[in-house]
């Protein structure tokens, strides 16, 4: 299963342009009340590729925390530094497990990105589609 995540010609010719690094890239989902921060992905990877997860923010909060403006960042576009925990951790209100990715720094690379998902994308909560309730994120094919 791949993320249900689309992807047009012109986000395909900017993920060709990605430097390669020790970075992801990650697009924040603001969906209340889950504890999900978004979608993150390693450079010159597809959106498909990447994985839903939960940040944990030991090191530093997530960019809209630490401006004390919660939500403000949906959709946007970040690089981030961090890794991944290898720990799934569940969250009650969506009922799913997801990886805890571990942020040490975000840089924003845009706040109006090209959109990689529908409008209804976040009421429709269309980023479980084929995710059972209790479950781990799916695997890729």
């Amino acid at each position: 299963m791949r993320a249900p995540l689309s992807e047009s010609a012109i986000v395909i010719e900017q993920i060709a342009q990605e430097k390669l690094g020790n970075y992801y890239i990650g697009r924040r989902v603001y969906a209340p009340p889950l504890a999900i921060w978004g979608y993150v992905r390693s450079p010159r990877q597809s959106w498909r590729t990447a994985k839903l997860v939960i940040l944990n923010e030991k090191y530093v909060f997530a960019p809209d925390r630490a401006r004390n403006q919660v939500g403000s960042d949906s959709d946007s576009e970040y690089r981030l530094y961090g890794y991944f925990s290898g720990d799934q951790i569940y969250d009650a209100s969506a009922g799913r497990f997801c990886p805890e990715f571990v942020l040490r720094r975000a840089e924003l690379m845009s706040p109006n990105p090209v959109p990689i998902w529908p409008a209804d994308f976040i009421r429709d909560r269309l980023m479980f589609a084929g995710w059972p309730r209790g479950g781990t994120q799916p695997m890729l094919p």
